[in-house]
């Protein structure tokens, strides 16, 4: 899952409108539990709203910022 939504991040980041597609459909799951936890009568305002929060997290994401292997290998030697 994890290259999968590397790889669709990437698109989406590159205004890729099936790339922004893939990255919401990897959170669907979470957005259908967080769904239940409210009425009825609000599910779809708040669908949308969890939709554009994705969109937005996409948006800001610095995909400079995710560590290549030996960086994150680096980084759990200093957390011992």
């Amino acid at each position: 899952m994890e290259k999968r939504l590397y790889s669709a991040l990437q698109r989406a980041k590159q205004k890729d409108e099936e790339g922004l597609k893939e990255v919401i459909q990897q959170f669907e799951k979470k957005i259908e539990a967080e769904l239940r936890q409210t009425s009825l009568q609000n599910r779809d305002d708040l669908r949308q709203e969890l939709v554009i929060k994705v969109m937005e997290a996409v948006e800001k994401y610095k995909m400079e910022d995710v560590p290549n292997f030996e960086q994150f290998i680096e980084a759990q030697k200093g957390k011992k």
